[in-house]
């Protein structure tokens, strides 16, 4: 034994550890599946892999927990396995989420050694075509069918510069830019490419870079602003003239309010909760890629009026940065991250499960038409997600203009009553 010691000294001796102990480390670190979801390509990992055997070292920012190295070669194996998954359970709750039948479908790949942004995802339900966006390619954007995969190319008219998010609201989209001279929030024609500006200033200082967008029911207009833009040196953006900020805007009135500047570092995705009385945001700080950097996800409470109270973390993910955001139809959130999209409860900041990509890196989510199918632009792919668990239903967001009018009509009247 003293001879097999020397010739395999140090971290090497574990790789001598009888079956049985490596069994007992996989086990530590996986749990099995019920029988319900033993089709899937899932695992179920132990206690937020609370402990791991041996000694490790970690990789960079973007690289997901699986990805260390450790000395353990069991603890590799385990690691391995959870990385070659298409779901992550961290908590049983995660299963209800998923369901039974839930798959994952790469439905769009692109050309592999390009370092290319894939943003603003919009589901456009009249074609059944989910939006996106490369964001280092001025005036243009593209739609690919969600079943066919059918993809068309949508330039614009005047042309968006870096178009880096977007959202589909009483039968519109809308889309943010991050580049060019002017930034700010466009309407855009999918059919025609006609874009027609929002709002691009803050009482004459240019926007940063907005980032992501989303309306309340009452169409107000809530985007982030921090600088990406002159970060990433997209061409013609000046110097920083705002501190990066989220913003408030109303449609109807044209006045933009300045909600939120210090809590936040990099603000950029943004969703709202069901009842509309909490906005969530992510903070991105950490794609600069500094580890001791802010990379969480805050939670404010919106007051009457618009302002925002109580700013506070309800998640920081391990690696990457947290993008994109939805949430679902129990109040779950969903987190566009590196390596995929975390599920977490935000009333208790819970991490549920992630829907797995390993080597890539989601920029941004969407929630399409049909029960639980979700959209993630990466990096390297567009996926398809299928899932139990659906969006929010927001049925006034939803309805078609007439409709809107009816109910603003009756909404009208209803406050001269009061």
């Amino acid at each position: 034994m003293d001879i097999i010691a020397n010739l395999f000294p140090g971290s090497f001796q574990p790789s001598l550890q009888p079956a049985s102990t490596c069994l007992e480390t996989h086990g530590a670190i996986l749990n099995a599946l019920p029988a319900s979801h033993s089709a899937l390509n899932a695992v179920s990992v132990n206690q937020n892999v609370a402990v791991i055997p041996g000694e490790w070292q970690s990789g960079d920012i973007p690289s997901p927990f699986y990805d260390i190295t450790p000395t353990e070669p069991c603890v590799t194996a385990a690691f391995a396995q959870i990385k070659n998954a298409d779901f992550i359970s961290f908590d049983d709750a995660f299963l209800d989420v998923l369901g039974v039948d839930a798959k994952l479908e790469r439905i769009q790949s692109f050309p592999q050694g390009q370092w290319h942004v894939h943003e603003a995802p919009v589901y456009l339900p009249e074609t059944n075509e989910l939006l996106y966006s490369d964001t280092s390619l001025a005036g243009l954007l593209y739609a690919i069918n969600i079943d066919t995969h059918e993809v068309r190319k949508i330039p614009s008219d005047p042309p968006l510069q870096n178009v880096n998010g977007g959202t589909y609201h009483r039968g519109k989209v809308y889309v943010a830019t991050n580049g060019g001279s002017v930034r700010g929030i466009f309407e855009l024609n999918v059919t025609t490419g006609r874009t027609e500006a929002m709002v691009n200033n803050y009482r004459g200082r240019h926007l940063n870079s907005p980032n992501d967008l989303i309306f309340d029911s009452r169409s107000n207009m809530y985007f982030t602003d921090p600088t990406y833009g002159i970060a990433q040196n997209w061409p013609g953006v000046q110097a920083p003239e705002l501190p990066n900020a989220i913003y408030r805007f109303d449609p109807r009135t044209k006045a933009l309010q300045a909600l939120s500047s210090s809590a936040l570092v990099m603000p950029n995705g943004l969703a709202l909760s069901a009842d509309e009385k909490t906005l969530y945001v992510a903070d991105s700080n950490s794609s600069h890629l500094e580890p001791a950097s802010q990379r969480a996800v805050f939670a404010f409470d919106i007051r009457q009026g618009g302002l925002l109270d109580h700013p506070r973390l309800i998640y920081q993910v391990e690696s990457g940065w947290p993008d994109g955001l939805r949430v679902t139809e129990s109040g779950l959130l969903v987190i566009a991250v590196a390596g995929g999209a975390d599920i977490i409860d935000p009333n208790t900041g819970t991490l549920l499960g992630r829907i797995n990509t390993p080597g890539d890196i989601i920029f941004n989510l969407e929630p399409a038409r049909g029960k639980g199918v979700w959209l993630l632009t990466g990096q390297k792919h567009i996926y398809k997600a299928t899932i139990k668990e659906g969006p929010v239903q927001s049925w006034i967001a939803g309805n078609p203009p007439i409709i809107h009018q009816a109910l603003e009509k009756i909404g009208s009247l209803w406050r001269k009553e009061l």
